[in-house]
This record gives C-alpha cells, structure tokens and sequence, in this order.
C-alpha cells in the first residue's frame, strides 16, 4: 500500500524501457548538477537532457520520449516532459523568471539502489571482520538487551544499530558469494592450461572475498555468533525485552501499543534470523569454493591431457613446413633434413575429401513372411506359425475383455462365461496371465482384476466349484473390469 502511489504514477517503468540507459543517466546528471536544496534551474535541466541524449545516438526513442522530433531540443524538451510525467522531477515555479525542477526523493533512493548494483567495490569486504567482531562484542556485553538497564529510546536504538550491522554483514556474504561464481565463470572460459592454474593458484586466493572467508575461520568468529544468537534468541522470547522495545516504537513512531509490540516481535525476530544465516551462507560458500577447485581440476587436465599443445605444435611444424617446401614434390623432399618419410607412400586429403566420411548406414531387413512355393511347404515355417497363433500376449487378453465386459465395473464368472473353441481359451488363459492391455484403437489401457474362489476355500480344496471351459475343468472365478 505505500509502494501504491509510485506504481500508479509509472515510477518504474522507465528502466524497462529500451531507453533506460538514457533515463538513468539524465537522473544521475540531474542530480549531480542539482544544488544544496536539491533543485535544477529549468533551462540548465533541458540542457543537460540534451548532452545526455547526444552521448546515446544509437538509442532508438519512441514517440511519446520525442522521436518523431529531429531537432535535438524538440527531442530534449519532449524527454524532458516525460521525466515529469514518470515523477522522476516535480516542476517548482517561483516567480515569472525563476522556474526550477525538484529532483524526486524516491529517485534518489532509486539512484543509490542502481549504484550499489552497479558498483562491484571488493575492498568494502575488508570490514567485514571488524562489523562482524563489534556485532559480537556488543550483543556479547553484560545486559546488552537488559530491559531493566536500557530506557525505552535507548533499546529502540540498540536494536536497531544491531540491525543495520547484522544486514550488512549478510549482504557482505552475498558478495562473497557473488565474487565466487564469477571466478567460476571465468576460470570455465580460461584459454590455456597456464591461465587456469594463475586463476586457480593466484587471482583466487588472493582475492578480495577470501577477507571474509578468513575472518569466519579466524578469530573465533564463528563460534562468537552463535553465541550472539543465543543472547537474540533469549531476547526474542523474553516479554519484557519486547516490552520495552515496543515502548521505544510506539513513542517514535507514533503507533498503538499493540502494533508496537507487533513490531517489536518483529524487529528481534528479523536479528535472530541474519545472524543465524551468515554460518548457514558460510557453508553455502564452502560448497561454492569445493566446485571451483573441481571445476578449475578439470578444466586443467582437459586442458594438459586431453587437448595439450601437442596439436598445437603439430600444426606449427605443418604450416612451417609447408611455407617452406611450397611448389616441391614429395621426391624432393627425400634429402630436407626433417622430412624423411617413413612409409613407402604418401597421400594428402583436401578439399571434401579431408572430411569425416559418412556413416553407412546397414540396410532394413524384412522379416515378413514371403509366399512362395518353397515358404508353403516349409515345416519349420508352419511350426513358426503355430507358436504365433497360440503365444499369450496382452493385446489379446484386453479384446478378451472388451468384447465380455464392455463396459468398466461390470464382472462375470466362469458359471456364465461359456468357452467353446480353442482361441477363446488362450485368450482367457491370456487374461489370467496379465492385469491389463491396450485396446484395440491402441490409445487406451484396458485393466481387469481376478477374484478366484481359492481365496476363500483355500483350506477346503474340494469346496472349490469348477467350471467347463472348451472341454477343460478350471476353478471358479470372477473377472472384473476396472477400467
């Protein structure tokens, strides 16, 4: 609800834009130009959009951002007027000759957000170990969070101090981990065998993100949080403590005391749970820093033992000979020093024959059944045949089914199903044999489930009933379609 009167206004839209690198460099124009009360002079705002707009020829504006314009200060002053509309600057007009424009609060905010993003500062990690040590020093100290010795505004700003440091050490970690994946991607598009093991000896280990990696090994650190988390922890569900930090938030912020203590709740919660993530993330890390040991590994023996400089070298003493010996014949060659051949004769590929020959490819085979005059005499076809016609398969068992149970949940026993010829009985014996099959257009599965009365005169074989199924007895059971 309070981000509501900014995305109303399309104060975000700009970055998403083709044109957003023009946006956010007249932002970051303006606002350098702006002065102690953060306002520009109007012309001097138009004349900085237009510098802007001459350092970005290839950026392709659209109608509404001025590029139907050719004139440049029709493009700059359209520009202009869609910095106003976006809530990027408020026009401020104090007389008939002073016209200024305010440079947006939440545009700074927006600005410094891009510069963090944009900005890779490793030398800002070197702290690291210096807020983790005061973090710890501090919650570590006798009553740091005693509500019997700290005043409402005082646990308020300990808190929150706490807080901050807490947060930035965490995203501290984030650009540890940051820095980690991008020697990963480096070291996977190294060139050669020596630059991988520079960036895996050298550049990594002597990089800035190992500050932070030590500092959790050293010093105590690690055990120093935890016990900082377990003072949190103590806080977090002591009432008085939330008592008294509610008591603070509800003076300066101005909200009801049920809300503060809410709030309260919240704040001790939000401490707790960052420093419980800096040991979760430093093992995070660890498994980053094992992958790129094996990765750098890897690429360096693909490098030595699987590619080399052998081919390289072979390719060399090629092109060099060949530079050297050009218009010769291979009899000529016979007294070069080097050029001894070995085998009686010699033959160079070029052109398409230097490549890979094609696969051949072995013809289909038909294994159909001819007739022939030879095929119909044949007894060892005819026995082929046979075992055809009588093998126990799936698809017959599901047209078995379909044709006596057309539809799913209905059943029939053996005392009403009456088999006479011989197919009809491998075809049940088929159905005893699976639990399903496709049907006959293929594109669905038939299942059925077999209830024998052994399963109830199991005990009494002579109880079980039998039934005459093409002049064969067999017990009693029930056949049931399921689907």
């Amino acid at each position: 609800m309070r981000l509501a009167p900014l995305l109303d206004g399309g104060f975000f839209r700009p970055l998403a834009r083709s044109s957003a690198a023009v946006y956010v460099d007249c932002a970051d124009r303006l606002t350098e130009a702006a002065d102690e009360g953060g306002q520009v002079p109007h012309h001097e705002a138009r004349v900085l959009i237009r510098d802007v707009l001459v350092q970005h020829p290839n950026v392709q504006l659209d109608e509404d951002e001025g590029g139907q314009f050719r004139d440049l200060n029709q493009r700059a002053s359209q520009f202009f007027n869609k910095l106003i509309e976006v809530r990027w600057l408020e026009p401020r007009r104090v007389s008939l000759d002073e016209h200024y424009v305010l440079i947006a609060p939440a545009l700074r905010q927006l600005l410094r957000l891009l510069r963090d993003l944009a900005e890779n500062r490793p030398a800002e990690l070197k702290d690291f170990a210096a807020t983790l040590r005061s973090l710890c020093r501090d919650l570590l100290n006798a009553g740091s969070l005693d509500p019997n010795r700290l005043g409402p505004e005082e646990m308020r700003q300990t808190v929150k101090d706490l807080l901050a440091r807490a947060s930035r050490a965490t995203d501290q970690m984030h650009a540890v981990e940051s820095l980690v994946l991008q020697h990963s991607t480096a070291q996977g598009s190294s060139s050669s065998a020596q630059e991988t093991l520079q960036r895996f000896l050298v550049d990594f280990h002597a990089g800035e993100h190992m500050v932070c990696y030590d500092a959790l090994q050293e010093n105590g650190l690690l055990p120093n949080l935890t016990q900082a988390r377990t003072i949190a922890q103590e806080a977090l569900y002591d009432p008085f403590t939330k008592q008294r930090l509610a008591e603070g938030l509800a003076r300066h912020l101005k909200i009801d005391v049920s809300d503060a203590y809410t709030e309260a709740e919240r704040w001790l919660g939000k401490l707790e749970r960052q420093l419980a993530s800096i040991p979760i993330k430093q093992r995070l890390i660890d498994g980053r820093m094992a992958d790129f040991s094996r990765l750098s590994a890897a690429r360096y023996r693909y490098q030595t033992e699987m590619r080399g400089r052998l081919p390289e070298q072979v390719k060399g003493y090629m092109d060099a000979a060949a530079e050297h010996h050009d218009g010769k014949t291979f009899a000529d060659l016979s007294s070069e020093p080097g050029m001894q051949l070995l085998s009686p004769i010699a033959e160079v590929f070029f052109g398409t024959d230097s490549l890979s020959r094609p696969r051949r490819l072995r013809p289909s085979i038909n294994l159909g059944f001819e007739k022939s005059e030879a095929s119909d005499g044949s007894a060892a076809t005819n026995e082929i045949r046979r075992r055809n016609l009588n093998v126990l398969t799936p698809q017959r068992a599901a047209r078995f089914v379909t044709r006596h149970l057309p539809e799913k949940g209905i059943s029939i026993s053996t005392e009403q199903l009456r088999v006479h010829l011989e197919d009809d009985l491998l075809d049940l014996l088929a159905v005893l044999a699976f639990d399903r099959g496709p049907a006959n257009d293929s594109a669905r599965i038939v299942r059925w489930r077999i209830h024998p009365m052994r399963a109830e005169f199991g005990t009494d074989p002579s109880r079980i009933p039998h039934d005459a199924e093409a002049g064969r007895l067999m017990e009693r059971f029930t056949l049931e379609r399921i689907s």
